[in-house]
């Protein structure tokens, strides 16, 4: 729909929805700013009754997690640090509403992706530019922040470019999409992050195997090509910082001891609310080893200990039935983009092993992506 011809209401809500995606990756204070403009958006339409939320698994169990994180800011260790973390998660909630229930018929999937791509390329570039030009040791998104949070966007980026390519094949789709597959997929090998490098090559053979119908032969080829690729950089260029970090394989004693800690933390403390989200901050690896490798647990680098240590039994459940209600949702309408949700939420928990992937602008990425997918008014 051609925005001159919107109405003046729909292209207010245009630009808020257009200034939310292309900025989430750059711009703090812009992402902020419509994050809050579209929560208030999504408010008055319940209120005046304009939408009514869908009762099904999914919205159940992400309220439910909800109500977990709120309960667990007063049994958890430290209220007002929960308090001040608690937004974060409500933001999550709240977006995933916002781009699930509200009426955006003006808006195209391929119009949204397309501005979250935009976006990314401008905050990449940035990136990159600092990476080569400027003598920063990794890459990182401007407003996304470390190497792992930068990673774990970039992966979900790359994913949703990988399952969309064969859909959209209009003037601005067809060369802007597979650009930036292209410039993601580089991202994740020189950036660093050994979870985002070792998942690649799992993630190619979910797609190409099943939703493709690649025989194994021509997969097994794929990935062959991508572990050559990747050898041949830490042959020729051992002083690379991904050459150092891949060098050490899986041997991680860091974060061994972190999830440790987070286990015996947890089991000290409330099993079913957990200690609190935010609250891993109060705690150090120093109090369970000797020698310790690290010592704040600032993040357990894991997203299902995460989910146990600071929400408790009850949000590592009521997040994993929301995970995997998405993994076997089928929609009721004709999509045609049938790998995308599965694969989407297949890399979270892939990359959920060794990282957090449920928290920051990177889950505002993944809500923004789900919820839009299963919007019925957004033409697919």
């Amino acid at each position: 729909m051609n925005f001159l011809n919107l109405q003046m209401s729909d292209k207010l809500l245009y630009i808020i929805v257009a200034i939310y995606l292309l900025f989430l990756a750059y711009s703090e204070a812009l992402k902020n700013i419509s994050v809050y403009l579209m929560f208030g958006y999504l408010l008055f339409q319940l209120f005046s009754r304009n939408i009514t939320l869908t009762i099904d698994i999914v919205n159940v169990s992400i309220l439910a997690h909800l109500t977990v994180v709120i309960i667990g800011i007063w049994v958890g260790v430290n209220s007002q640090e929960s308090l001040n973390q608690f937004v974060d998660v409500a933001k999550i909630v709240w977006v995933f509403l916002f781009f699930r229930e509200i009426n955006l018929r003006f808006l195209t999937y391929e119009k949204i992706l397309q501005l979250l791509i935009i976006g990314f390329i401008i905050a990449i570039t940035e990136a990159m530019i600092q990476y080569f030009f400027l003598g920063v040791a990794r890459i990182e998104l401007h407003s996304v922040g470390s190497p792992n949070r930068s990673a774990v966007y970039i992966m979900y980026i790359l994913v949703a470019s990988l399952c969309l390519m064969p859909k959209y094949n209009n003037n601005t789709s067809k060369f802007l999409i597979p650009f930036c597959f292209l410039i993601a997929s580089i991202s994740i090998i020189i950036g660093g992050s050994r979870m985002a490098v070792y998942s690649l090559p799992l993630i190619l053979i979910y797609y190409f195997l099943f939703y493709k119908n690649k025989s194994i032969q021509k997969v097994i080829l794929i990935v062959i090509a991508l572990i050559l690729l990747i050898c041949s950089l830490v042959y020729f260029y051992p002083d690379l910082f991904l050459s150092q970090k891949l060098s050490l394989g899986f041997n991680d004693k860091h974060r061994i001891q972190i999830w440790l800690s987070s286990i015996y933390i947890w089991l000290e403390h409330n099993l079913w609310f957990g200690i609190g989200v935010g609250n891993s901050i109060f705690f150090s690896v120093s109090d369970y080893f000797t020698p310790a490798f690290t010592l704040d647990i600032n993040n357990t680098h894991n997203v299902y200990l995460d989910m146990l240590l600071e929400r408790g039994i009850l949000g590592f459940t009521t997040f994993l039935i929301f995970i995997y209600s998405l993994f076997f949702y089928k929609p009721s309408y004709d999509l045609k983009l049938k790998p995308l949700l599965p694969l989407v939420v297949f890399s979270l928990l892939l990359l959920g092993l060794a990282n957090i992937t449920f928290r920051y602008e990177f889950a505002l990425l993944f809500v923004t992506i789900i919820g839009a997918y299963l919007n019925p008014s957004i033409e697919k």
